[in-house]
């Protein structure tokens, strides 16, 4: 707690603050002017035993009269200047300086054993003791290192010697006592312009006499003969997919810069790069089919010109991948066909197209989805009365599970344990909401349609409920898939259509590549670069799928990205502005005239 005073002093505004904690004080002066005075004041300079006992009123008192004949007095005693240089800002009313006078020995200032002790917290003048009973001390929570930036610039504040000047003429000892440092992040849309510049050399066979002109290569470029490098493609396509920035907002943006790059151009790149990576999708494929588990779902989406007024994304995963699949219909043929001899687990709903297809897998119904028509079922009714006992039963069930999970994942217990106690509770209390479900359907549901509908649901399907608990590697449901779901929903709200077929299959790859790499933990932007650097390597338009394997995110790892964050290095520290540049290639052409 502050006590603050301002009043006019010699046609100065002065800020007075003194403080409840550590009875400090803080005076500043203002530079607005008054035609006002204060009459000259005497000052005696009091002892040591003031500065540690007296109490507030009296240190405001002094500290007043102290500013007023610091103020009147230009040659200001020695002693009386160095005690006051730490609390009057004589230049422009800058800064609010802090002193605390020591209750054993006057501080100088100027001391050469002098030691200057960077703790805010530390109190130079004693506390009387009914405070320091009373007083609750606070958690402190120091803020996090600023980190993950590449470039760093000092802005550096100081007295300039003309300021210096003043105050010694004013009677004042300067010294240096160190700095204050506090940092910060700041950020500024450097669109570079990157000129290749390749050298021609004329070179001569000695024994022929023959001429001929090599010219050195350059590095490759995913998209060449366009406006844009490897590094700005990811960045494109990182905020459109991973930030949901349409590419007009996303043009737009850089028009500020003065870029001209436009939706269209975007557009245009966003196809090309699909037609170059769209192999992926078979190392996609191949990773879903030697997988134990297999998560599944699908979300509408609605495409341009399509026959259909919906259209459908499905999404294969599980933790080790994610693959989006652009179809444009629901029906099961074209994403299933290629499965119907996989026979690992399958978590999915109840859609019929999932066993017409999936023959050998042994399909898992997603407990969530049971358990929300009895969540659906207290909504209409208002009442828990008739399902509490359900959603208990759910509740144990999903309780058990994830505290054991946690254990497992954590290595506390193997994956045999976990199997076997998860099991040992959890199949008990699944018998026990059959039991209820069936006495449910025996008695007619209560004559409650929204309760007919949850119950049937449960016991249709209760044969892949029992199929989840035949392996600890599968979850209770498919929420996995449902988060995954998400970002194509919060694309939809931003961009609302696809504007082709071919639009909607590169956004599908997209989100596969960029979601796959977050579960690799690495950076989905500089993955992304990474991927258009080394795939530009490649002679032909379409990568192979050799070629691409290397760049899947599980083949990558964090040290692979190095090889982007040089090329950040390289732009930051060898990028000049327009005016430099131009002077410095007026200066060459004219030193080669």
């Amino acid at each position: 707690m502050m006590y603050k005073l301002t009043l006019l002093c010699y046609r100065i505004y002065m800020k007075f603050e003194v403080s409840h904690t550590d009875r400090s004080v803080i005076i500043a002066l203002g530079t607005k002017e008054k035609e006002e005075k204060i009459p000259q004041s005497q000052l005696q300079m009091p002892d040591d035993d003031f500065f540690a006992n007296a109490p507030r009123e009296d240190l405001i008192s002094f500290a007043k009269q102290a500013a007023f004949r610091a103020l009147e007095s230009i040659a200001a005693e020695e002693v009386m200047a160095t005690k006051l240089a730490l609390i009057i800002s004589l230049l422009n009313g800058r800064a609010d300086v802090r002193c605390a006078q020591s209750s054993e020995k006057d501080l100088d200032l100027f001391s050469e054993d002098l030691q200057i002790i960077e703790d805010e917290n530390r109190l130079l003048l004693p506390l009387p003791q009914e405070v320091i009973d009373t007083q609750i001390k606070k958690p402190h929570y120091s803020r996090k290192e600023l980190s993950g930036y590449h470039n760093v610039a000092e802005k550096i504040y100081t007295l300039d010697e003309e300021e210096i000047r003043i105050l010694q003429e004013s009677g004042f000892k300067v010294r240096d006592l160190g700095e204050d440092v506090s940092e910060f992040y700041q950020i500024i849309n450097a669109v570079i312009c990157v000129k290749v510049k390749r050298k021609k050399y004329a070179i001569r066979e000695i024994a022929t006499g023959e001429d001929s002109i090599i010219t050195v290569k350059a590095d490759p470029r995913f998209l060449p003969k366009t406006k844009v490098g490897d590094i700005f493609l990811g960045d494109a396509c990182y905020k459109k997919y991973a930030l949901h920035i349409p590419f007009n907002r996303y043009s737009q943006s850089l028009k500020l810069d003065g870029c001209n790059l436009s939706r269209q151009d975007f557009d245009r790149y966003h196809l090309q790069i699909y037609e170059r990576l769209h192999n992926m999708e078979f190392l996609f494929e191949k990773k879903a089919k030697t997988s134990e588990v297999l998560y599944i779902d699908e979300v509408p989406t609605v495409t341009q010109k399509s026959k259909k007024k919906k259209n459908y994304i499905w999404i294969f995963n599980n933790n080790e991948f994610a693959w989006y699949r652009y179809f444009e219909g629901r029906g099961g043929e074209d994403p299933l066909s290629n499965f119907r001899t996989y026979k690992g687990y399958c978590m999915t709903d109840a859609y019929s197209s999932y066993p017409a297809y999936l023959h050998e897998a042994t399909l898992c119904i997603c407990l969530a989805h049971c358990r929300r028509r009895y969540i659906d079922y207290r909504k209409v009714t208002g009442s828990e009365a008739d399902v509490k006992i359900p959603l208990d039963y759910f509740g144990q069930i999903y309780h058990e599970d994830g505290k054991l999970r946690d254990m497992y994942r954590s290595g506390e217990i193997s994956e045999e344990e976990f199997f076997t106690r998860r099991n040992a509770i959890c199949l008990p209390i699944l018998e026990e909401l059959k039991t209820w479900c069936t006495n449910c359907a025996d008695t007619g549901y209560k004559r409650s349609i929204p309760l007919k509908r949850a119950v049937t649901y449960t016991l249709n399907n209760w044969n892949r409920i029992e199929n989840i608990f035949q392996t600890a590697k599968i979850e209770l449901d498919n929420n996995r898939s449902e988060r995954l779901v998400k970002v194509i929903k919060l694309g939809s709200k931003n961009w609302i259509t696809n504007g082709s077929e071919d639009g909607a299959k590169a956004s599908s790859l997209m989100y596969s590549i960029l979601e796959t790499a977050k579960m690799y933990n690495l950076n989905p932007r500089d993955y992304l670069s990474y991927v258009f650097m080394k795939g530009g390597e490649c002679i032909d338009w379409e990568i192979s799928t050799e070629d691409l394997e290397p760049l899947m995110p599980w083949n990558v790892t964090q040290q692979d990205l190095s090889i982007v964050t040089d090329e950040y290095k390289f732009l930051a520290q060898n990028m000049l502005s327009t005016e430099e540049y131009e002077a410095r290639m007026a200066k060459i052409n004219s030193a080669s005239i």
